[in-house]
């Protein structure tokens, strides 16, 4: 990465295009508190200041770190009655020595970056290091610890302006707009009027992102309720739907999930992740007229034993299932489960492994230290289960799908796919049946996020009671008939 790159990244620089700051500032026009101080608190070359001037406050400032953006929005803005100041966002007190007038109102677009892409950079613009999401043990060490330092920003403008006359309106993620709605909700923010504008990102900054004008004013006191508006877009003049909390658990559509909610109370069946391993060039394998071959090009002569056909999520999204084409070597039948037994009963396979066994030593994640050598993870008896109803935790359009055998060995889904294992093709069809029922799509339309890395998880899934929604669709009977045993855990 050259230097100016590494200088967008860091910093965050996706500048606001001149036209998508007005519409920004026409949509807060009628809404924020005015008459006193607006702030941008990363004001780049000065877009969002620009568009800004026109809302009657006494006082503009712009804060900002890069020299150069200092220069260039000071040319800007020379007959403007704006104020840039050279700032650091991080080294801010915002306990004291804040003396800007009230009402107050802070607009802008902050970095679009995560902590983990400036490490890897060697970026300096971050704030102190600490667990200010505070994360408990593994996920404190893992991906969970990663944040954008938007949220890390906002959140301190958030609590500012809790209890105050002063109000926030910002261009970031989706993702970021929600952690802060759930912020403000977890901490009893005296926070109020949130709404989220989505916006174009591709068009607006050539980035394939979800993103959105997120708006919120501070009260003297937290609401009764926390809800956040959802527009199509800033031209948008009524909600699409309304982002809330039910019982502590905060859902994407509370209306739809009000009248849903029953079947929000845990499936009876558990939900599962596919097989991990980590090593896709070693543990999967394409079919073709000479055999077997991994992700190295070579080409296997393995017995069968530890073999067996799989999917992908990319297999799963489809409309139809296409035929396997791919195989994965599954060394376990449950977690934990030695190894060494691959020796006596499949030598071919022990050898092949061991050929590789660099490879599969060097796998990075924590979680394969004191397993067995050779060791899987998301293996158990339901792996194993001859059919089974699958969904793509990857794509958006939510596809359930029905998985059988294939030549005579039931077919294993990789980590990006979840399912529910069944005995009989009854079971299973039933099932499924259910969950792509109107119902269950407008219940699932309530709870997901879209733009999330993985709207679909195994949580969201095993949410779901498939008894009620048999109930709900008028197949009760039949639930009782198909799975008498699971009446005992209803």
């Amino acid at each position: 990465m050259n230097a100016p790159q590494k200088t967008k990244v860091e910093f965050g620089d996706f500048q606001t295009p001149p036209s998508l700051a007005e519409k920004c500032i026409e949509r807060i026009n009628d809404r924020i508190y005015k008459t006193a101080t607006l702030i941008e608190p990363t004001c780049g070359k000065g877009n969002f200041l620009k568009a800004a001037v026109r809302l009657g406050f006494d006082r503009y400032i712009g804060w900002e770190i890069n020299d150069d953006y200092v220069v260039q929005a000071k040319s800007l803005l020379k007959n403007e009655p704006v104020s840039i100041e050279k700032k650091d966002f991080f080294s801010i007190d915002w306990n004291t020595n804040f003396d800007y007038k009230f009402p107050i109102t802070f607009v802008g677009n902050p970095p679009w970056v995560t902590n983990a892409v400036l490490g890897q950079i060697n970026g300096g613009n971050l704030p102190e290091k600490s667990n200010f999401q505070k994360h408990n043990g593994f996920d404190a060490i893992s991906g969970k610890s990663n944040f954008d330092i938007s949220e890390w920003m906002l959140i301190k403008i958030l609590d500012f302006i809790s209890g105050k006359k002063a109000s926030m309106a910002f261009l970031i993620k989706t993702s970021v707009a929600r952690k802060l709605f759930i912020h403000a909700q977890q901490n009893q923010l005296a926070v109020s009027e949130f709404d989220i504008y989505e916006i174009d990102a591709k068009k607006h900054f050539d980035v394939s992102v979800d993103a959105c004008f997120f708006v919120v004013s501070g009260f003297k006191a937290p609401p009764k309720k926390y809800k956040c508006n959802i527009y199509n877009s800033l031209d948008c003049k009524y909600p699409r739907k309304t982002m809330g909390f039910s019982s502590g658990k905060l859902v994407a559509d509370l209306k739809t999930y009000e009248a849903l909610e029953t079947i929000d109370c845990g499936s009876e069946i558990q939900w599962r992740s596919g097989v991990k391993h980590d090593c896709s060039k070693v543990m999967e394998f394409r079919d073709s007229v000479d055999g077997l071959k991994n992700g190295f090009g070579n080409f296997l002569n393995l017995p069968n034993d530890y073999i067996f056909p799989m999917y992908k999520s990319s297999a799963i999204a489809k409309e139809v299932l296409p035929t396997p084409s791919t195989f994965m070597l599954v060394t376990q039948r449950r977690v934990g489960e030695e190894t060494e037994s691959i020796k006596s009963n499949s030598i071919e396979t022990w050898n092949y492994l061991n050929q590789y066994k660099d490879k599969l030593g060097a796998r990075r994640s924590t979680i394969y230290k004191k397993a067995p050598q050779f060791a899987i993870f998301g293996v158990g008896e339901y792996t194993f289960k001859p059919w089974k109803v699958a969904i793509s935790g990857l794509y958006k359009n939510r596809r359930f799908q029905l998985v059988g055998q294939y030549q005579g060995k039931p077919i294993v889904l990789d980590d990006t796919c979840y399912s529910l294992g069944f005995n009989t093709e009854q079971e299973a069809l039933f099932v499924l049946e259910l969950l792509t029922s109107e119902l269950a799509e407008k219940f699932i339309e309530s709870i997901v996020f879209e733009d999330n890395k993985r709207p679909i998880t195994a949580g969201l899934l095993n949410r779901i009671s498939l008894f009620n929604l048999a109930v709900l669709t008028e197949r009760e009977n039949e639930f009782r008939s198909i799975f008498p045993d699971l009446l005992e855990r209803i």
